[in-house]
């Protein structure tokens, strides 16, 4: 049984008796005794058989067997108590345990670093392994979830296990909230972008943004054709294309620095831009500028056209109301004293009087005209005859005049569907208009021919000639050349030109001039062998 215990724990037991002889009887009773009576040797025996416990530690020589050896030195704990023996528990002696300490020598103890090492490379492996796969690769998703949402894939979410709820994982459900309301966020702006953007690409007027380094930043296309006359004036120079022209650049200097709206009208290319240029404000910061413009040419010509509609036709009544006023008074104040005289008097009345009458016809003509109430009375037109009588009424007056009219046509002319009585006022307006213009000895020509499409009709005269200046004004109401060229200064109205464009259009035709000072001119009419009908045309031709 003790040595049972013994081996147990790894632990020899002795006995010493009284008389000092010792008797081992532990795992180690077959042992050399030498090592015990060395411990025997520093037992206080009589402090144990008087009832005490005595321990202790030696450092001794121990080999392999048990004998004493220099080889290893071993730290021997011992610890000795009383023995009792019988009913009396008189101490019979001492019983001694003692065990061996041994130290780990070099080998053993590189041994077990390596083993160690070992054993925490394969813990930290493993704890490695699921920090990667529970921290490490959510967050790699996180990172490039985030990345592909920086390159617009909006709709991007990273997976997050529903059994998992570590900080991980709430990082994940928080990215992904944020991403729906980011998603979100930006499609409502995308959605308003567009709308704002169709509103001003809509938009007649020319809208321009710019930054507060007067750099283009937004247009839409009637501001982009502003922009594109200005470019294509100082083609060949360096312009930058997100640049304002100097005039539009002045003015944002301006409204950069006063802070405030200007307006006013540009000029590029020949057309006029009216326009209104505010400051832009972000968070009552000045970030820039915002231009509006409306491209009024047209408008501005028709103010200008009425302003030089009441100064001409006041003009025009002034003269002949003036004679009227004049020669009415010497009538009356009886400063003609002979028959003659008076009748000189009145038929200068007379003529002021049909003059007045013309030029009220004639605007009265030119008003319907322009508010498109022309109709039509279409027939059948044999042309030969039909130009041969509209000529030889201008035979007695280019006689007095000392002038040649002239008719050309080339064979075979078509019959023609047109209203008779306007294409002969077209005809007499040109070659009235080509006999006032043209001196004594010269010539004036009706041309036709067609051309299986159009009929054209050219009257061409050897007259003073029209300068290049005024060539695309003579179809303007009130328009004369110089009155120095004109053989009679106040038989003209101005208005016969105007009249003679509305007809051609009425015809679905075309009117066209070309002329050279000293040369001639010549006005060319284009009309269609058929011309349109209308619903007053059909009944009048059956």
């Amino acid at each position: 049984m003790v040595y049972q215990i013994s081996q147990a724990f790894d632990t020899n037991i002795s006995i010493i008796n009284p008389d000092g002889t010792l008797q081992n009887i532990g795992k180690n009773k077959t042992e050399n005794s030498q090592l015990t009576n060395e411990l025997k040797g520093k037992v206080d025996l009589k402090k144990v058989l008087q009832g005490n416990t005595t321990e202790g530690t030696i450092k001794v020589s121990i080999d392999d067997d048990g004998q004493s050896s220099s080889i290893l030195k071993n730290n021997v704990q011992f610890i000795a108590v009383p023995y009792l023996k019988g009913k009396d528990k008189d101490i019979a002696g001492a019983i001694l345990f003692y065990q061996a300490q041994d130290q780990l020598i070099e080998q053993d103890i590189k041994s077990w670093i390596f083993y160690s090492a070992l054993i925490a490379i394969a813990l930290t492996t493993v704890f490695a392994f699921f920090l990667s796969t529970r921290i490490t690769q959510p967050l790699i998703q996180i990172q490039k979830a985030a990345d592909k949402m920086s390159h617009g894939e909006l709709e991007t979410r990273v997976f997050v296990r529903s059994h998992e709820r570590d900080e991980i994982a709430d990082l994940g459900l928080t990215f992904n909230r944020m991403a729906a309301q980011l998603e979100e966020s930006i499609n409502l702006l995308s959605h308003e972008k567009e709308q704002l953007t169709s509103i001003v690409r809509s938009m007649i007027d020319g809208v321009i943004s710019l930054n507060a380094h007067g750099k283009v930043i937004l247009t839409n296309p009637p501001a982009e054709r502003l922009l594109s006359l200005h470019r294509k004036q100082v083609e060949g120079f360096p312009y930058a294309s997100n640049s304002l022209p100097p005039k539009l650049q002045h003015i944002f200097e301006t409204v950069m620095d006063s802070e405030t709206e200007q307006t006013g009208d540009v000029m590029e290319a020949g057309r006029t831009w009216a326009f209104v240029m505010a400051p832009l404000y972000a968070r009552n910061h000045l970030r820039g500028a915002v231009a509006v413009f409306r491209d009024v040419t047209e408008q501005r010509k028709l103010d200008k056209l009425r302003k030089d509609f009441v100064a001409n036709i006041s003009h025009e009544l002034r003269t002949p109301l003036s004679m009227l006023q004049g020669y009415s008074e010497a009538l009356l104040d009886d400063i003609a004293d002979t028959p003659e005289a008076r009748r000189e008097i009145a038929q200068v009345i007379n003529d002021e009087s049909l003059r007045m009458s013309r030029l009220v016809a004639e605007l009265l003509d030119l008003a319907k005209m322009e508010s498109g109430n022309i109709e039509l009375s279409l027939s059948r037109i044999s042309m030969k005859p039909y130009l041969t009588k509209v000529v030889r009424k201008f035979q007695n007056l280019a006689r007095e005049q000392e002038l040649e009219v002239t008719l050309e046509f080339h064979d075979p002319l078509p019959d023609t569907l047109w209203d008779e009585d306007k294409v002969e006022q077209i005809l007499t307006n040109l070659i009235g208009n080509a006999i006032r213009h043209t001196p004594n000895g010269g010539k004036v020509t009706l041309r036709t021919f067609w051309d299986q499409s159009y009929v054209y009709l050219e009257v061409e005269d050897t007259g003073t000639g029209i300068p290049e200046e005024d060539v695309p004004f003579v179809f303007e109401r009130f328009y004369k050349a110089d009155k120095a060229r004109t053989r009679d200064n106040s038989s003209g109205t101005g208005l016969g030109l105007s009249i003679v464009k509305h007809l051609v259009q009425a015809h679905g035709g075309l009117v066209t001039v070309r002329s050279k000072v000293g040369v001639g001119t010549t006005f060319s009419v284009q009309l269609p062998k058929e011309a349109p009908r209308t619903e007053d045309s059909e009944e009048l031709i059956g």
